[in-house]
């Protein structure tokens, strides 16, 4: 079955900012950077465009979630657009058969203010949902790290 989550948070710096953050590599070195404690951030191949490709490694205890790869597809630079697909362990080492994060970013009527609206598509069959434990069919896991990457941009805005 498909399925589909979406949820969006506002972003305390303006939407340049915040783009030249989650379109390049500074969001993994924000993740390393400030939660270092919880997950180790690798960059595996690439430059930081389409095509990188980025290990995720949860420290023990932190995360149901196991190590796991992705890889930049799309950056739309017009658009705002960024697509991240996992392409080993993790989620599909979990059973599901793909895992898509799409991050959009959308003007604010503030100048300083932006929308971030992340959505996670993934495959999988109902009994792996099901079986599944809850933080991994969610969106609290990613939106916990966007949160702590919106925090950081806030203090650290230029």
């Amino acid at each position: 079955m498909f399925y589909k989550l979406s949820e969006e948070v506002e972003v305390k710096t303006s939407i340049s900012e915040a783009w030249e953050a989650y379109s390049t590599l500074k969001l993994a070195m924000i993740t390393q950077s400030e939660l270092g404690h919880l997950f180790g951030v690798e960059i595996l191949e690439g430059d930081g465009g389409v095509g990188i490709v980025i290990q995720v490694t949860p420290h023990p205890g932190v995360s149901k979630i196991p190590t796991y790869k992705e890889k930049f597809t799309n950056i739309d630079h017009e658009k705002r657009v960024k697509v991240v697909d996992l392409i080993e362990g993790g989620h599909l080492e979990l059973g599901f058969t793909s895992y898509r994060i799409i991050g959009e970013f959308f003007e604010n009527q503030k100048e300083d203010l932006c929308i971030l609206r992340i959505t996670v598509e993934y495959e999988a069959s109902e009994d792996v949902v099901a079986n599944a434990d809850a933080s991994v069919v969610t969106l609290e896991w990613i939106m916990n790290i966007f949160k702590v990457a919106n925090q950081y941009m806030a203090k650290n805005q230029n």
